[in-house]
């Protein structure tokens, strides 16, 4: 999970770049889900959400090509000068539903 506090103005090119990174988890091995969260005010954080089959697979996605590029690309770069603050927390599942 990550939360990302956009600096002033930069809320939509923030959860562009948010969506956009996204779309590189689809079809990555051990993906269940993702999901950005937009919030309602541009001040509050948006949050990053993915689920994996296993930690071993997140991991596995962290020491991919694209991952590399993501870390490398003018994107990242201009996400971590527009953020005003960033926190991330790798989580286990304790319980989940599906209705």
């Amino acid at each position: 999970m990550e939360r990302v506090t956009p600096k002033e103005g930069r809320a939509a090119a923030c959860l562009e770049i948010s969506l956009q990174t996204a779309k590189l988890l689809k079809g990555q091995p051990g993906l269940l889900q993702s999901m950005i969260m937009q919030p309602s005010k541009d001040s509050d954080p948006l949050c990053s959400i993915s689920v994996w089959e296993s930690k071993a697979n997140f991991q596995a996605f962290l020491k991919t090509e694209d991952f590399a590029a993501l870390m490398k690309s003018d994107a990242y770069a201009n996400m971590k000068d527009w953020m005003a603050d960033y926190d991330g927390q790798m989580m286990k599942l304790a319980d989940g539903w599906h209705p």
